[in-house]
C-alpha cells in the first residue's frame, strides 16, 4: 500500500512523531506493508534525521507547493503580477501531467514530476496533524498544496489537528472545497471541530479524537506506575520556547524567561531537583527555531548555585530518544505541547504551560487544568503557587494523568476503524485517470483543480 504523507516539518521532533504515529496507526489498520512518500519542507535534512536503514519504509520528498510555485515577499506590484501569471501557467502544466504524463515541462522538473508520479500512483494521500491550520501563518502554501491534490484526484484525510478559526473570505472560500471533500478529518478538540460550522457540509466525517501521538503511549509501562508508583530520580526537565505572539511583546516574553527563572530555582533550593531544560526543537542547524538558545538565556540569569545544578541538553533527539530520555524525569515542565504529550506517553506527568489554545484542550483532558500556566499571563507569583501545588499533589496529578493517557491513547487508536472503512469502500482501480474519467473514491473527486 502506497501512503503519502504531505505538509510535514520532520525537523520539529514533535511534528516527526506526529509522522511516526501517523505510521503507526496505518499499520495497525493495515498491517506491515506499507510505503510512505513524505512530503516534508526540509526532505534532504528529514533524510538525514531519520535515514533509510532505521526507517526504511520513509522516503523523504520535497513539499512540491515549495518549489512549484512562486510566492509574494515584497511590495513589488509588477513581480507579484507576474507570479500570479506564473502559477496560473504552473496548474496548466499541471493539470497536462496529469492528463497526459508529458515528460517535458519548463515549469516542472523532473524530480517535480517523480514526485507527482508518486501523488497519482498514492493509495492513500494524508496531511500530516497538527497547527498549521491557523490564521497566525499564510495559509497560502497549504492551500496550494491541496489544490495539487485535487488535480491528481486525491482528497487527503486530515489527521489530527487543531485548526481555525477562519476568519479571511479568501481562506473561507479556498478551504471549503477542500475539506467538503476530504473523506475523513480528525481534530483534536471541539473548538476546532466548532471552527468548521459553515466551511464544511457534512459535519458527520469530522471526528474529535486525541492528538495522533498518544498512539505512541507505552501503555504497559503507564499501567505499571499505576500500580505501584514511580521512585523518584530528583531529576525535573523543562521545556521552553520563543513565542513571537506573545502578549506585550518582548515585555511578555521577559516576564515568562523570569517566571521559568522563578521556578528553575525553587525546583534546585526548595525541592532539592537536578533541572534539565530539553525540548523538541532544538539541535538541527538548518531549522528555524531552536528552544535551546532561549533555554541558555535562562540559565544565564540564574544564581550560580542554581546554575551549577543546572543544565541545557541543547542536542537532537528524535522521538524515540526523546521519550527514552523523559522516562528518567520525576516530571516535566512544558512549553511545547508534544514534549508535554511524549512525556506523559511514558508515564512521566507534567505542569503544562500553554501559548495556543491546544493545550488548553489537553490540559483538561489529563486533570491538570487548574495548575495550567498561561504564556499570555504568567507571572513569578503563578508559576511559584502552582509549581508548589503540583509538586505537593504528584501523586494524585500523576494517577489523574496517567489514566487519561490511557484513555488518549485509545481515542486515537480509534482512528483505525474509519480508515479501514475508507479503505473498503474505496474502489481497487485508483488509476492515474482517477480525476479525467470522473472516478468517485472516498481519495479521489472528480473535480479538476484551478486557480481561485
Amino acid at each position: 500500500m502506497k501512503v503519502v504523507v504531505e505538509n510535514t516539518v520532520c525537523l520539529n521532533t514533535g511534528d516527526a512523531a506526529i509522522l511516526l504515529a501517523i505510521r503507526h496507526i496505518l499499520q495497525s489498520a493495515f498491517g506491515e506493508g506499507l510505503q510512505f512518500s513524505v512530503f516534508d519542507t526540509q526532505p534532504k535534512v528529514a533524510e538525514r534525521l531519520y535515514p533509510a536503514n532505521h526507517y526504511p519504509d520513509l522516503a523523504f520528498r520535497q513539499l512540491l507547493s515549495d518549489v512549484v510555485f512562486k510566492y509574494r515577499h515584497d511590495g513589488n506590484t509588477a513581480k507579484n503580477a507576474l507570479k500570479q501569471l506564473y502559477n496560473r501557467l504552473v496548474f496548466r502544466a499541471l493539470r497536462r501531467f496529469q492528463q497526459t504524463g508529458a515528460a517535458k515541462s519548463r515549469f516542472l522538473s523532473a524530480s517535480d514530476q517523480q514526485s507527482l508520479g508518486l501523488y497519482r500512483d498514492a493509495d492513500m494521500v494524508i496531511t500530516t496533524g497538527g497547527t498549521y491550520l491557523v490564521e497566525t501563518y499564510d495559509l497560502e502554501r497549504r492551500i496550494n498544496q491541496f489544490r495539487i491534490d485535487r488535480i491528481f484526484g486525491k482528497t487527503p484525510v486530515f489527521f489530527t489537528q487543531s485548526l481555525g478559526p477562519f476568519a479571511k473570505d479568501d481562506n473561507r472560500r479556498s478551504l471549503k472545497p477542500i475539506f467538503d471533500q476530504s473523506p475523513l478529518i480528525l481534530l483534536r478538540d471541539a473548538h476546532s471541530r466548532d471552527n468548521l460550522v459553515g466551511l464544511v457540509d457534512d459535519l458527520g466525517k469530522c471526528h474529535v479524537v486525541a492528538d495522533a501521538v498518544f498512539a505512541l503511549a507505552d501503555a504497559a509501562r503507564i499501567k505499571t506506575i499505576l500500580a505501584g508508583g514511580k521512585p523518584s530520580t530528583g531529576r525535573v526537565g523543562i521545556s521552553v520556547r520563543h513565542w513571537g505572539y506573545v502578549k506585550d511583546g518582548e515585555g511578555g516574553m521577559g516576564r515568562y524567561i523570569d517566571s521559568i527563572c522563578r521556578m528553575a530555582t525553587e525546583l534546585v533550593r526548595t525541592y532539592g531537583k537536578q533541572v534539565v531544560f530539553i525540548s523538541t526543537c532544538q539541535g538541527v542547524p538548518e531549522y528555524a527555531h531552536d528552544d535551546s538558545k532561549t533555554a541558555r538565556k535562562i540559565v544565564e540569569k540564574l544564581e550560580p548555585d542554581v546554575a551549577a545544578s543546572t543544565s541545557v541538553d541543547a542536542g537532537f533527539h528524535s522521538p524515540e530518544q526523546l521519550m527514552t530520555i523523559v522516562k528518567d524525569f520525576d516530571f516535566v515542565i512544558a512549553t511545547r505541547m508534544h514534549m508535554m504529550i511524549m512525556s506523559l506517553c511514558v508515564g512521566t506527568p507534567v505542569l503544562p504551560i500553554a501559548y495556543e489554545f491546544k493545550t488548553k484542550e489537553l490540559s483538561k483532558r489529563i486533570g491538570v487544568a487548574d495548575l495550567l500556566l498561561d504564556i499570555d499571563s504568567v507571572t513569578e507569583e503563578t508559576a511559584s503557587r502552582n509549581l508548589a501545588s503540583f509538586v505537593a499533589d504528584l501523586d494524585r496529578y500523576r494517577d489523574l494523568s496517567l489514566r487519561a493517557v490511557l484513555d488518549e491513547h485509545a481515542s486515537a487508536m480509534s482512528a483505525v476503524a474509519p480508515l479501514q472503512a475508507l479503505m473498503r469502500t474505496a474502489s481497487p482501480a485508483r488509476s492515474s485517470k482517477a480525476s479525467t474519467e470522473g472516478m468517485k473514491t472516498p481519495f479521489a473527486t472528480t473535480e479538476a483543480a484551478s486557480q481561485e
